[in-house]
């Protein structure tokens, strides 16, 4: 089973070959990726190619990824992603797209373009959101937020848990993605 290659500005990818320099992605524009190599100056402009291009060399140099360079800034994920913790954030406060958007003083349409990644204006938003979901606004930006929740849970979900807190970065995004897909499945459809 192959997975799928998420590439996102600061991640830090290392060949096989430890002869070889990183390649640190710098950002996701359309058409491709800019990146920087660990060899490069600080103000060398990035060097630019295509996603398929990067996730080829990523297969062929055998690359992991070593996680976010350091020093990196996080900024917004695209649309698509942004729109997606949104959706999730506001289903897990409970409240429905008119709830929401009420709660903003925005159009429930609005709410819709965001969580469909259709409109990009949501970024104005983020600290009306933050504090309606009771998110840190970090929660947008990175997908993660540094927080200690309380929350009962099962022993099977304690065990993934632990589980998932080993993982890679890239391995967390692959399992995240599997789950996913899990969950889209109807009952009776095999895995």
């Amino acid at each position: 089973m192959r997975f799928a290659i998420v590439l996102q500005p600061g991640q830090n990818w290392t060949p096989s070959d430890k002869a070889a320099p990183h390649r640190v992605v710098v950002d996701i524009v359309k058409g491709g990726v800019l990146y920087r190599f660990s060899t490069d100056a600080e103000d060398a402009s990035p060097h630019f190619i295509a996603q398929s291009g990067f996730r080829r060399w990523i297969r062929e140099a055998g690359a992991k990824l070593a996680g976010v360079a350091e020093g990196f800034e996080p900024k917004a994920s695209p649309s698509a992603e942004l729109g997606k913790r949104i959706q999730m954030l506001r289903k897990a406060a409970g409240m429905s797209q008119q709830q929401l958007a009420e709660a903003l003083g925005v159009s429930r349409s609005a709410v819709t373009f965001w969580e469909t990644g259709r409109e990009g204006s949501a970024n104005k938003h983020f600290r009306g959101l933050a504090d309606i979901l009771g998110v840190p606004m970090e929660a947008f930006l990175t997908g993660m937020a540094e927080e200690n929740i309380q929350i009962d849970l099962t022993l099977d979900e304690h065990d993934l848990i632990q589980l998932y807190r080993r993982l890679t970065p890239e391995r967390k995004i692959n399992a995240q993605k599997w789950i996913e897909r899990q969950t889209r499945q109807r009952p009776n459809e095999e895995a």
